[in-house]
């Protein structure tokens, strides 16, 4: 599947895209790369609450149900601010404990981000040279 971005660029999956993220009322930009682009449909009979799953044309209840698409993106830890630390997790002993340094804040080391999947794709931007 190939969507377009706000101006105009197509994407698809392996795209190299720019989409904002939220922390309370600052938000940055991020870098990511597209893993997966996908229609999907509310599904009540998952949970006892609303589910949405992958649109499937084969199963007669998705038929008439209202589509939205998702976008699932690798961040690749480069970002605007970097305010929440998408490629960071605090370090941790072999007991699960956090690892402080000689002034008593938390450890930090590095990691690879976990894939997002976005749901609001409007303000998504297409990284070109």
């Amino acid at each position: 599947m190939t969507l377009t971005d706000w101006r105009g660029n197509p994407y698809t999956v392996g795209t190299m895209i720019f989409y904002p993220r939220m922390s309370g009322r600052s938000c940055e930009i991020q870098e990511g790369i597209v893993l997966d682009i996908w229609e999907a449909v509310e599904d009540w009979s998952k949970a006892w609450r609303t589910t949405w799953v992958r649109f499937n044309p084969d199963n007669p209840d998705h038929q008439d149900k209202e589509r939205e698409t998702r976008v699932k993106v690798q961040p690749t830890g480069r970002s605007s601010r970097d305010f929440y630390r998408s490629n960071h997790k605090v370090k941790r002993d072999e007991h699960g404990e956090i690892v402080y340094d000689e002034k008593g804040r938390a450890v930090w080391e590095k990691t690879e981000a976990k894939p997002v999947t976005l749901k609001v794709i409007d303000n998504v931007t297409v990284a070109t040279a």
